[in-house]
Order: C-alpha cells, then sequence, then structure tokens
C-alpha cells in the first residue's frame, strides 16, 4: 500500500551517544490518511453488497466499523510516522525506547506534536588493515606439558581397587553400596552399585547424619537414614515429603588414579601412542586458541585505533542481563540468593565492561562483514541446523521447526557470520606474517 506524500516536520536533538529524542510534528492530513489506510486494511475482507472486497470507499468503511479500528489506525500513525521521521533525521535505528503512545491524544482534526527516543547502531570506522599488526606467536608443546597433562586424565579417571578385609569408610575410601528409598512402609525407586565417599553426601540426606552413620562402615553392613524427597526426584508424587534410604554395603574401595597402561587400553593404543596422540592433540589446540587470539588482538586493535560509543540504556540493560544470569546459575547450584545478589553487584564494574565490550565486537564484527562482503548462505545455515540436529538427536526439519518458532535462526545466523569474520582476520594475519610453525618438543 503506497504511503502518503503529507510531510512532516522533525527536529533532532542528540542525548548522548546513539541515542536521539525525536520532535515530530504531524500535519492533520497527514493523520487522515494514516487512519484511512488503517480502515482500508480492517475492510479487505468485509463483505457489503454492492460493492467488491477490497473496494469499499474508505467514508463507508468508517461507518460500518467505527470505533472498532480506532487503536489499530492509532498503532498505524505512530508505527509510520516513527519511522519516517527517523529516515528523515537520517539515523540508523535500533530501537525506540521511552515511548508511550497512550500519552497522546490523537484528532484526525487537528495537527499532532510528540516527542520518541531512538538507540541507534554505532558509527563504526574500520582503519585500512595495514595499520593493523597481530604477531603470530609459536605453538610450543613441551614434554612435560604432555605429562601434567597425560597425570590429569589419569587423575580425572580413577580406579577403585578392593579394600583390605575388615577396612571401613574413612576419607581414604569409598563404599559401593545398593539402596532402596522408602516412604510410609512402602519401597520406592533402588538403585545398584552405588559409589560415594564420606565427603559425598547421598542426594536428599543430611550431611551430619550421613558422616556419623556411615563413618566406618564395613561390607554387610545395613543402614538406614533420613532423606528429603528433593526436586528432580524420580518419583515425582514424593517429592517435597520425607522418607528414608536403606543402604546395603557391598564393597569397600579406595580409588586411585589410573596408570598410563590402563588410559592407554582405553583408547586403544599402546603407551607410546598415547603420549604422541596426546601431544597431537594439545598442539592442535594450542593452535585453535593461537588463532583465535589473532582474531581477538586484531578486534582489539580496530577498537584501540577507532573507538566508538554506544547507547549508555543499551549497555546498562545487557549488564543487568548478565548479572541476573549470574545470580540464577548460582542459586540453581544451591547458593543463597541474596548472598550472590550481593556478590554480584560488587562486581557491577566488571560486569559492564565485559557487556560493554561484548556489544561493541558484536557491532565491529558486522560492520567488517558489511565493509567485506561477508554473508551466511543458505547452505552454511543448513549445515548448522544438521550439526544440532545431530547433536540433539532429532530430524533436521524439527530442529528448524523448534528454532524458528522460538525466534533462535538469527542467534544460528549470528554464530556463522561471526565465525566467518574471525576466520577472515586470522587470514589478515597469515597473509602479512606468514603461517608461523611451532617449534617441538618430544614428548
Amino acid at each position: 500500500m503506497a504511503h502518503t506524500t503529507q510531510p512532516i516536520e522533525v527536529q533532532a536533538e542528540e542525548l548522548g551517544p546513539c541515542h536521539h529524542k525525536l520532535t515530530v510534528k504531524v500535519p492533520a492530513a497527514r493523520i487522515a490518511e494514516e487512519y484511512d489506510h488503517s480502515y482500508q486494511a480492517a475492510g479487505k475482507n468485509l463483505s457489503i453488497p454492492g460493492f467488491r472486497k477490497g473496494k469499499i470507499p474508505v467514508e463507508m468503511l468508517r461507518t460500518v466499523l467505527g470505533d472498532q479500528v480506532a487503536d489499530d489506525a492509532k498503532q498505524h500513525l505512530f508505527e509510520h510516522v516513527v519511522r519516517d521521521a527517523v529516515t528523515q533525521a537520517e539515523l540508523v535505528p535500533l530501537r525506540v525506547v521511552n515511548f508511550d503512545m497512550d500519552k497522546y491524544e490523537v484528532d484526525e482534526e487537528q495537527d499532532l506534536e510528540f516527542e520518541v527516543e531512538v538507540e541507534t547502531a554505532p558509527n563504526v570506522e574500520l582503519p585500512d588493515w595495514d595499520e593493523l599488526d597481530v604477531i603470530p606467536e609459536p605453538v610450543v608443546i613441551e614434554s612435560e606439558q604432555v605429562e601434567a597433562a597425560l597425570q590429569d586424565i589419569k587423575n580425572r579417571s580413577p580406579r577403585f581397587d578392593e579394600a583390605e578385609e575388615g577396612q571401613g569408610l574413612d576419607s581414604e575410601h569409598a563404599v559401593e553400596m545398593d539402596l532402596v528409598y522408602v516412604k510410609d512402609g512402602e519401597d520406592g525407586p533402588d538403585a545398584q552399585d552405588i559409589r560415594l565417599g564420606l565427603d559425598a553426601p547421598l542426594y536428599g540426606v543430611e550431611e551430619d547424619e550421613w558422616t556419623e552413620k556411615m563413618n566406618g562402615a564395613k561390607v554387610g553392613d545395613e543402614i538406614e537414614l533420613s532423606c528429603t524427597f528433593e526436586e528432580g526426584f524420580s518419583k515425582e508424587d514424593w517429592v517435597g515429603e520425607n522418607g528414608s534410604v536403606k543402604l546395603t554395603v557391598k564393597k569397600v574401595i579406595k580409588p586411585r588414579a589410573a596408570t598410563d597402561e590402563e588410559i592407554a587400553e582405553e583408547a586403544q593404543l599402546d603407551v607410546e601412542e598415547l603420549g604422541t596422540k596426546l601431544k597431537e592433540r594439545m598442539e592442535a589446540e594450542a593452535e585453535r586458541n593461537e588463532r583465535n587470539r589473532q582474531a581477538d588482538e586484531m578486534l582489539q586493535q580496530i577498537l584501540d585505533k577507532r573507538p566508538f560509543q554506544l547507547a549508555s540504556n543499551m549497555v546498562e540493560e545487557e549488564t543487568k542481563h548478565n548479572m541476573e544470569q549470574q545470580v540464577q546459575q548460582a542459586v540453581q547450584q544451591g547458593a543463597d540468593e541474596d548472598e550472590v545478589r550481593q556478590q554480584v553487584e560488587e562486581r557491577r564494574e566488571e560486569f559492564a565492561a565485559a557487556a560493554d565490550q561484548r556489544l561493541k565486537s558484536y557491532f565491529l564484527v558486522r560492520r567488517i562483514a558489511q565493509e567485506e562482503g561477508i554473508k551466511v548462505t543458505k547452505n552454511e545455515m543448513q549445515q548448522a541446523l544438521r550439526a544440532i540436529s545431530r547433536h540433539h538427536g532429532v530430524d533436521v526439519k524439527t530442529v528448524e521447526k523448534v528454532y524458528t518458532e522460538q525466534g533462535r535462526l538469527d542467534d544460528v545466523a549470528s554464530d556463522i557470520l561471526t565465525g566467518k569474520v574471525r576466520a577472515f582476520l586470522m587470514k589478515k594475519v597469515e597473509e602479512k606474517h606468514g603461517a608461523v610453525e611451532g617449534e617441538t618438543a618430544e614428548a
């Protein structure tokens, strides 16, 4: 539908970085035309004898529809006028803020004046690529690093040797046990071969009772502990109730780090191959980290050479969002909400700086993509969706449907675009300095 040619008057005032106030004057004739558009849209499928659908005169539509369209017409007016005002002010808008159209009375026979605040995209300037100089650092993996990494793997892959006869549970041992939950004399869910230590109470059991009754437990002991069936318990109708859990100790075991031979056997390698493969994996990871460091430094050098500012409201909202996420994550892990909020509030400046940096990187990446013609293709989107479908074990059409309904396709495209821009920056470093091969040490 063609828009009106009735002009509006716009005065723009800068309130701060990327934050503008527009004072807009709308003539009555423009208001009437916008309202006409709304009535015509509302009556598009209306049937009135003697008229074809979509061809009913607006005067008749106003009579038939009356005030039914008033709210839609008002919203239509402000949406179109604000859009045109932003264009007339030569701004690149991100969003309208602090605007409530209900504050304004609209009369089709009178001119209208209103104010609206607009946040805009930052003006991001790019330097010549020759102005940037990121020095690649060689990737060097020493034998000591490989040994330390292997030891960490062995520590995180413990083996359990059965303790000597008569050994009781203590701080150096664990137990292997069967258990059954009980409430009001009724047996509930059970489990076998559960491994727990003295410092790892069973979920729902008070720590003090666990320590008191389990300390010194031996093979064959049968122990009953009070238990609260907390959120996530498999028998949902028991959640929030109290009962008990009956344990039978089957083994007392002593954890130890795995040996080189045991880890190699799990990986279907011999011990020498294990060290070689581990070193290759560490080198590949270190090379990825180095290339990511190069991209990060390229972005930072651009920000240092061509700084720009963001709307303060945008940074503040991002800061609050990230702080709240931190609080909720900690609360879900069992932390006290009031304590966490206080700790997070004490780090507000840190969160604000991180939010500012993240948002600036976001706009900078998109400016580079625009300048260099970097785009996300349909094929790349499909590849990403297929990867997500494989990860979740569902078909790609289901993933696409869910992501579309949740409005998350833009996030997928954003991640792809960011990756392509970072790869472009890494390529710029390589073009300037060549690929730097790391010196390697024997593992």
